[in-house]
């Protein structure tokens, strides 16, 4: 019996390989994701420590220096976490369009792999009809020798 060959085995293989691709770049969004909601995160933590240091200060006494650079900090901290908030938005949007690539890597890969195996069992239908084909002939041959 002769081997099965796909024909378009190197295009799936293409495909297994741009799918790889999108699911290692998938990855390293997910990644970046991660990234940037820990610094949201430490950024948030970061104000709220301070604003329980300035109360705390405030029960103590303090100079009025004090309070307005913890103002102004508190408020530069509040920047940076809308800047942080924005970079999270980016990093999801990015996360969603790798995500959507390797759905459709997936796919085009599903189909290939549908097609191969279709042709394969097409194939293997038509070797053992070529087998049965056969045996008969012998059978015959036998028969009509006997």
């Amino acid at each position: 019996m002769a081997k099965f060959i796909f024909n378009m085995q190197g295009l799936l293989n293409i495909k297994e390989k741009l799918e790889e691709q999108s699911k290692t770049e998938y990855g390293k969004a997910l990644n970046k994701l991660e990234e940037e909601k820990n610094i949201l995160l430490n950024l948030e933590n970061s104000k709220k420590q301070n604003i329980v240091n300035f109360r705390e200060s405030i029960n103590k006494g303090v100079k009025p220096n004090y309070i307005k650079s913890i103002n102004q900090f508190i408020s530069l901290i509040d920047k940076k976490i809308e800047q942080q908030v924005e970079n999270v938005n980016k990093a999801e949007e990015v996360v969603e369009q790798k995500r959507l690539v390797l759905l459709n890597a997936m796919k085009e890969r599903k189909v290939l792999e549908a097609l191969k195996e279709k042709e394969k069992e097409n194939y293997f239908r038509e070797e053992l009809k070529k087998e049965q084909k056969i045996i008969d002939e012998i059978v015959s041959y036998k028969y009509n020798k006997a």
